[in-house]
């Protein structure tokens, strides 16, 4: 009785993460730490407003006094714009991009960024170094639908990048791509990853897509089901893709193996003992899970699976 109070308590397994239209307005990826932009970048992304799309019309590249500066545009991966400048940026100037939204169900406002422009930089020629975590056992949050953190029990660990010095000044006109055994498994838009290599979590937020870096097993499925399953228990190679946008530059990939295991070597389904039907739980990106909840969560499907085999003994 306590632990089912303690569960009418506790917050839900799922919070909805369905955006409104446009909650997320037009972005430019630029250095998060106001570093400066190489002269020579192949092009500047506009990401669109979530679940929208950008009006092309109302893009400016500009100087700090307001003269505009000529380029071309060009459509880049994933619904995202590039404005190519006609010439290479002016190290030591500083510049504004602007754009305005357009969104079905509601006004936007112009948003922009301002950045300077350094010296020109040879285009970077490799990713780094790529490493994996020892995997862990435990509960954790499977993303790629509409909730918000789905909790599900199994294997799982965490791919570790480090960026090579020549790469880190692109870093945030690079898309990237994990696949797992020559298949996808995840990809990540432009800024996906911080110049240290570490995933973005803004850049998951309604994406509906599995974080990039996290790789799993479900070992011990809760209702509803994983929206994407995991990985089948065994070894695995995981393979990290970087490609700079509009340069035509898709780096040497990085790999590296590990392997997920599940004590039995598959999926359990923890049941209901009084009607049999499995018992799972739910998920999504960019948005976390009170650690209550899943605590009591774990308990639960922990006190439902003894009375189950006791039912059985």
């Amino acid at each position: 009785m306590f632990l089912l109070a303690m569960g009418a308590l506790a917050p839900s397994a799922a919070d909805a993460c369905v955006a409104p239209n446009c909650l997320v307005d037009v972005r430019f990826p630029l250095p998060e730490d106001g570093g400066t932009v190489p002269a020579n970048i192949p092009g500047l992304v506009v990401v669109p407003p979530l679940l929208e799309n950008t009006d092309v019309s109302t893009l400016r590249l500009l100087q700090s006094d307001g003269t505009p500066v000529p380029f071309t545009l060009a459509d880049g991966e994933r619904r995202t714009h590039v404005v190519v400048p006609k010439a290479p940026l002016v190290p030591g100037t500083q510049y504004r991009i602007e754009a305005k939204g357009r969104c079905q169900y509601q006004d936007t406002q112009t948003q922009s960024a301002t950045f300077t422009a350094g010296p020109e930089l040879p285009l970077p020629t490799t990713l780094g170094t790529l490493s994996v975590d020892t995997p862990s056992r435990g509960v954790f949050s499977v993303f790629g639908d509409s909730n918000c953190g789905s909790p599900q029990e199994g294997d799982f660990t965490t791919l570790r990048f480090s960026p090579s010095a020549e790469l880190v000044p692109f870093m945030p006109w690079m898309r990237w791509e994990v696949e797992v055994d020559g298949q996808p498994w995840s990809f990540s838009n432009h800024h996906g990853l911080s110049s240290t290599g570490e995933d973005n979590p803004d850049s998951h937020k309604y994406e509906y897509n599995r974080q990039l870096l996290a790789l799993y097993t479900v070992c011990t499925a809760y209702n509803p089901p994983p929206p994407n399953p995991g990985l089948t228990p065994g070894r695995h190679q995981a393979t990290l893709k970087g490609t700079l946008e509009h340069a035509d530059l898709t780096l040497p990939p990085l790999s590296v193996d590990f392997e997920l295991r599940c004590a039995d070597g598959g999926t359990d389904v923890v049941e209901d003992p009084e009607d049999e039907e499995p018992i799972h739980s739910p998920s999504k990106n960019g948005c976390t899970q009170a650690g209550g909840g899943l605590t009591v969560l774990g308990l639960l499907a922990t006190l439902r699976l003894w009375r189950g085999r006791k039912a059985r003994d």
